[in-house]
């Protein structure tokens, strides 16, 4: 099969384009595969181009056309694309459905339903543009604290419902789980169209010769990623200085609430920092983790590091809320907390403390979890299931049947 992958890179690169990456390299091994790129970073140079894509987000002429004399130039079967926005806009699957050529869109985020695609907003789930018009979010700035940035997308959202773009466009979508797939229904999507194909990650035991899982558990507790409000991370560290834990919490990551919290965590003995970490590192840290701890506000797409922690047998200890709960299943292969609930947070934790053997249950099951759920084997399985169901409804959408 040949295979175009399209996407628009982010000027801060994030789990979007780890994915993209991962499938390519999957993909590779049997398939002719091409990718189309584009990137914030060189584009959004000039005051003019940036201008420019307060006109162009929701449809841009200038990227179908670029995005049909691409498809015209290869003999390809399918078009997977993972980002459109800002740059390309949904007028390249118009560009694909001329061409003849079936289409796929990953949703990694809310993008198409909500302004700021969290559907998070000061602290709160903000759901007013699922059923409502997106529009409502324009007053609060919800994208980027900006009106004019959010009027920007939400125009984008608001646009597509009125022209019913996404009942005709792409030919299947590709959501990360049932909860995810279930919001975007109620935000107006097809669902006859949207599968679920969660993201994968290779098997770090083979990935790094000599690298294991540890039977023997150092005593602390695991954060890693961005330290930003809607992560929870706040609440985490509140946890820890409100309660008497004997182990220690050891976070790794940046982001912009990171000199205010060590600032006030400077002396407290069971706090630590550790900054940025390899990949190796962080895989290693979990692996001799109690667990892994995962407090966010919002309902997440699918962040990696759950799959990690589940890959190096480590259990994780999230917030009850959107798809992180589908992932993690209580009393299983870990436990969950009602968003932004310290005493449920430090509860938990205790029990994952005082309690070895149910800790050992949960790291086996934890492993088995990745497993049966999230390799490389059982992701391209799915991923092919998909483009045969979007030949398929590509076929009937171009019909107009």
């Amino acid at each position: 099969m040949n295979i175009l992958q399209v996407h628009n890179k982010y000027k801060i690169i994030g789990g979007e384009w780890t994915v993209l990456e991962q499938e390519y390299e999957l993909l590779k091994k049997s398939h002719n595969i091409e990718q189309l790129i584009v990137n914030n970073s060189d584009d959004l140079k000039s005051l003019s181009n940036r201008i420019k894509l307060i006109f162009t987000t929701h449809y841009n002429r200038d990227s179908k056309k670029k995005m049909a004399g691409k498809l015209a130039s290869g003999n390809y079967d399918l078009m997977h694309v993972h980002n459109f926005f800002p740059l390309l806009s949904p007028s390249i699957f118009e560009a694909a459905r001329e061409a003849g050529i079936p289409s796929v869109m990953s949703l990694h985020n809310f993008r198409l339903i909500h302004p700021n695609a969290l559907m998070y907003h000061k602290g709160k789930i903000d759901e007013r543009s699922l059923q409502g018009s997106a529009y409502r979010c324009v007053w609060d700035g919800v994208y980027r604290n900006s009106k004019l940035q959010t009027a920007v997308t939400a125009h984008m959202i608001e646009y597509h419902r009125k022209k019913k773009t996404w009942h005709r466009y792409p030919s299947a979508f590709i959501a990360l789980s049932e909860f995810s797939k279930e919001k975007f229904v109620e935000g107006g999507l097809p669902e006859e169209r949207i599968f679920i194909k969660p993201n994968f990650l290779s098997d770090p035991l083979e990935e790094y010769p000599g690298l294991k899982i540890s039977e023997e558990k150092q005593n602390r507790f695991l954060y890693v990623g961005r330290l930003s409000n809607e992560k929870g991370i706040k609440d985490l560290i509140e946890c820890w200085m409100e309660n008497t834990i004997d182990s220690r919490l050891e976070i790794a990551g940046d982001g912009p609430l990171k000199k205010e919290l060590e600032k006030k965590t400077r002396r407290h003995k069971n706090i630590r920092w550790l900054g940025q970490k390899s990949k190796k590192s962080i895989l290693k840290l979990l692996s001799e983790s109690k667990a892994l701890i995962f407090p966010t506000r919002c309902y997440e797409g699918q962040p990696l590091i759950l799959l990690e922690a589940m890959s190096m047998g480590c259990p994780v200890i999230t917030s009850r809320i959107g798809n992180p709960k589908n992932i993690i299943q209580h009393g299983e292969n870990g436990l969950h907390f009602s968003p932004g609930n310290r005493r449920e947070l430090f509860e938990q934790v205790l029990y994952l403390n005082r309690n070895n053997m149910i800790r050992m249950e949960m790291s086996r099951i934890a492993r088995k979890s990745y497993l049966h759920n999230y390799t490389p084997d059982h992701n391209y399985r799915k991923l092919m299931e998909i483009y045969e169901q979007a030949k398929l409804l590509e076929k009937k959408l171009a019909s107009g049947t």
